[in-house]
């Protein structure tokens, strides 16, 4: 079986400014598992564990819904928590750009692998980047507060041309990912 997902990869700028990100605040020395910011990426849709002959299905399946669509414009930007500031578990920083669009292709390949078996997700897309997932809430105020202070970089916007079918191997020291399939987004042809 493969664990595998969906996703938008992102920038190496971006992932370098996640990077300071978190930096400024681990000095908060809250419980948190940080994400590698190398491996940070905009999840579309989680599929959990496939079977390998099924990689081929699931590629065609979100081809056919990104192969007619332009590349999207979207920025990193904006910094917070699930499922509140206040009661921190998911640190992540939001995406800006051409959101709409990403959240109606969201809901098309969402269709489309509900169409193969794969389950709706139940909560609504909101897109976003995790950055790291707080281990303890007991202790986590002086993280609540760096959360609030910290003062964003300027991300630059970045095209998202296509996405990707990603195998994730979970390991101690924290997920390596692999790509398995790239799905183009491209302009439609003229008229």
């Amino acid at each position: 079986m493969i664990r595998s997902f969906i996703a938008i990869d992102l920038p190496e700028e971006t992932k370098r400014g996640f990077a300071e990100i978190q930096e400024q605040l681990k000095r908060s020395r809250g419980a948190v598992r940080w994400v590698r910011p190398g491996s940070i990426h905009l999840t579309l849709k989680f599929l959990g564990n496939i079977h390998p002959g099924q990689v081929d299905e699931i590629a065609a399946a979100a081809t056919k819904v990104v192969r007619d669509e332009a590349p999207l414009t979207l920025c990193a930007g904006g910094l917070g928590a699930f499922p509140s500031q206040r009661r921190p578990r998911v640190i992540w920083v939001g995406i800006q750009g051409q959101v709409e669009r990403l959240g109606r292709i969201q809901a098309r390949l969402e269709n489309a692998l509900e169409l193969l078996g794969f389950a709706r997700e139940q909560l609504a897309f909101r897109a976003h980047l995790t950055l790291g997932r707080v281990k303890d809430r007991r202790k986590c105020q002086p993280l609540i507060d760096a959360i609030s202070a910290l003062e964003m970089p300027k991300f630059n916007s970045f095209d998202a041309d296509e996405i990707i079918l990603y195998k994730s191997d979970l390991r101690p020291t924290g997920a390596i990912y692999t790509k398995l399939h790239r799905m183009p987004l491209a302009a439609p042809a003229p008229p």
